[in-house]
């Protein structure tokens, strides 16, 4: 495992309370609102312009071993057994895209008009070879782009969990989003929370230990899911929640017919759709936006 003095080795450690894993790096949007919260960070990142990037960033952080950023994609323990190296396929335009998965790069593709960019290999890693090294966090973030569910299945893997989870939903499949809560159900998370991703940036500051201000950044995850805000709720009501969103994603998400009428030129057929997507954008009003979802451990099935 490629990786950099940083954070303390962490073989045989339990659950650590300051500990975070950001599986997903890209610019550092949420690995700057951890350490600046007073976290210890261990972020992962596939793209190598970005692991440089991100290192020269957080150097202070990573001189003080309070931050490590590892060059590699993360994968589910199953295929990372196979494989010691994976094809990468880095975005040129939407960098928040690069992907290991071929279905996710085909997707983008064919549904978004924008090809992904020549593959590179990269290591391959997966949640068990973090944790080994650096012990188990007390809050997981995921957000690699089409291998979201296979790290969420590698909890039932481990001795230890952490007691926060959050991980970016996506909208191809509401029998996947139900797959992934009643998966971390079963391992004793009982409670979970819906969280709107879109216009985060635009958020309060919140205060930080040190007692600055810290604004969100464009492509975040927001608070974390301690500080969030807003009840925690079981099973049942998230599950409801998001047949809910699924429903409004057909409706006027992506590949709804709303949005095919917005790209149409013709300003009679195309103009009306456009002003709604217009004003909403304005008033910062999700249409429907996204969605993460976050888990806390509750030791018991909910």
């Amino acid at each position: 495992m490629e990786h950099t003095h940083g954070a303390s080795a962490g073989e045989g450690l339990g659950r650590q309370a300051d500990l975070v894993f950001d599986l997903g790096f890209h610019r550092g949007e949420d690995s700057g609102y951890y350490l600046a919260m007073g976290r210890r960070v261990v972020a992962v990142e596939a793209n190598r312009e970005l692991v440089a990037a991100g290192r020269e960033r957080f150097a202070a952080e990573h001189a003080a071993g309070r931050f490590t950023l590892v060059h590699a994609a993360v994968v589910g323990a199953a295929q990372r057994q196979k494989q010691a190296e994976l094809l990468f396929y880095p975005h040129p335009e939407r960098s928040e895209w690069g992907s290991v998965d071929g279905r996710w790069v085909s997707r983008n593709a064919e549904a978004h008009g924008l090809p992904h960019g020549p593959p590179v290999t990269v290591p391959a890693l997966s949640l068990e070879e973090l944790i080994a090294h650096y012990g188990c966090p007390d809050f997981l973030k995921i957000d690699i782009e089409g291998a979201d569910e296979a790290v969420l299945a590698d909890l039932s893997l481990l001795a230890q969990r952490p007691t926060y989870v959050s991980w970016e939903t996506g909208k191809e499949s509401l029998r996947a989003v139900f797959r992934q809560h009643r998966r971390l159900a079963r391992l004793g998370y009982g409670r979970f929370r819906v969280v709107q991703q879109a216009y985060l940036e635009c958020a309060a500051q919140v205060p930080c230990p040190d007692g600055c201000l810290w604004s969100f950044e464009p492509g975040c995850s927001g608070p974390v899911p301690e500080l969030c805000g807003g009840p925690w709720r079981p099973l049942g009501w998230v599950l409801l929640n998001y047949s809910l969103l699924f429903c409004a994603y057909r409706m006027v998400g992506p590949r709804s017919w709303f949005r095919e009428l917005a790209r149409r030129p013709s300003p009679w057929i195309g103009g009306l759709p456009r002003r709604l997507i217009a004003w909403a954008d304005g008033q910062h009003i999700p249409l429907p936006g996204w969605f993460d979802s976050h888990a806390m451990w509750t030791g018991a099935r909910s």
